[in-house]
């Protein structure tokens, strides 16, 4: 039987509480395509692409689903390219975010292949000023994931400057055929005022609860790459209003000026596009397989309180309580005094308020604590 143990007193103070995070958007199969635009303007990395909207995708069979489970979409392989370039898909969320957690399980990203360039990333407005995050991206026949941010002026990471449009990189993470071949896995990247950081598991090495109600990083381990914040970069002010972004395209100013450097590239065609045009079953295993999208959003255990114009009451003032509780039990810290100390068996009620007792405002928080108290028991 368990017991649930913790030092409290209730006070009109707002409570100092353990951060976990919630959710704020599912990308479930059944409304993915359906929270995300079809972007169809030229590409900004000048790639050899034509980014079509939705109706013309579903024409020509970039967009699918495996047993309406997971959400699929592919570069035209059919057809030599003319015009803008290959046919492809450009997603951009219709959501913008400010930090929290993203979370994507992948069965399957854009294989290797020359010339090609596929981007799971997120950028704010008015680029480079509101950021980027580039959380998997690579080129040709890159082998590892490289995570890059790219910022305005005045923002570094580990001494390297992150000023667009080079950005400054990590290595880490499976990418391409690599990651394919063991089934996939899941990518998740944490922003906070504090730091950007992004993990990689492998299929079947994901943490308990990756995509649960309440994932916890701090279980995770050592993050895959890090960009950690400080004086060198205010992530505040350099990353904002970010859209959740899926690319695949061809060439450009990376897989396009790095094509004839490769030497098995470099043999299959005079030019980076001569090839994407002119070789479509070359991109056979350019499609996503999206098995799970979820954003969350970092909150406080805690029931909220909104003012009703009364200045809560904060004559008790005092140290914050050690708190003990048994494992699994979930507990919200505060700051009181003096500390009583109350033991509860499961199913068992809070007991009537030891102090003041009063009708205002701290009145009825600390009988909304009493309440969410007892629901967590």
């Amino acid at each position: 039987m368990r017991s649930f143990t913790t030092v409290l007193a209730f006070t009109g103070l707002v409570p100092l509480a353990f951060a976990t995070y919630s959710i704020k958007d599912n990308y479930s199969p059944d409304k993915f395509l359906d929270m995300f635009e079809f972007e169809t303007s030229d590409d900004l990395t000048h790639g050899y692409v034509d980014y079509v909207n939705r109706e013309t995708a579903q024409e020509h069979g970039l967009l699918g689903s495996k047993d309406d489970k997971n959400v699929v979409f592919r570069v035209d392989d059919t057809s030599v390219a003319s015009g803008r370039g290959r046919k492809s898909v450009r997603l951009a969320s219709k959501a913008k975010y400010n930090k929290g957690l993203v979370v994507i399980d992948i069965a399957h990203m854009p294989g290797n292949a020359c010339g090609v360039w596929p981007a799971f990333w997120m950028t704010g407005p008015n680029w480079p000023n509101s950021g980027e995050i580039d959380i998997l991206e690579g080129v040709n026949l890159q082998s590892e994931n490289m995570v890059t941010m790219h910022t305005s002026e005045s923002c570094s990471f580990a001494g390297s400057s992150c000023f667009a449009p080079k950005g400054c990189s990590a290595n880490g993470g499976a990418f391409g055929d690599g990651f394919n071949k063991g089934n996939g896995g899941i990518y998740a990247m944490e922003w906070t005022s504090n730091a950007i950081h992004v993990w990689h598991f492998p299929r079947g090495k994901e943490p308990e609860g990756i995509l649960g109600k309440h994932p916890d990083p701090r279980k995770w381990g050592e993050p895959t790459t890090r960009h950690d914040g400080g004086d060198n970069c205010h992530i505040d002010s350099h990353f904002k209003d970010q859209q959740i972004v899926f690319t695949t395209t061809f060439c450009g100013d990376w897989a396009g000026t790095t094509f004839s450097s490769d030497s098995t590239c470099a043999q299959k065609a005079p030019t980076c596009p001569d090839f994407v045009q002119n070789n479509p079953k070359a991109f056979s295993e350019a499609f996503w397989e999206i098995n799970a999208l979820k954003v969350y959003t970092q909150t406080n255990d805690e029931p909220s309180f909104e003012s009703d114009g009364e200045q809560p009451d904060d004559t008790n003032n005092g140290p914050k309580p050690d708190v003990t509780v048994a494992p699994g039990s979930v507990v919200t810290e505060y700051i009181t005094a003096p500390p009583v100390t109350i033991t509860l068996q499961p199913g068992q009620a809070m007991p009537q308020e030891p102090l003041r007792q009063d009708d205002g405002l701290n009145g009825k928080r600390r009988r909304a604590r009493r309440q969410h108290l007892e629901e967590r028991i």
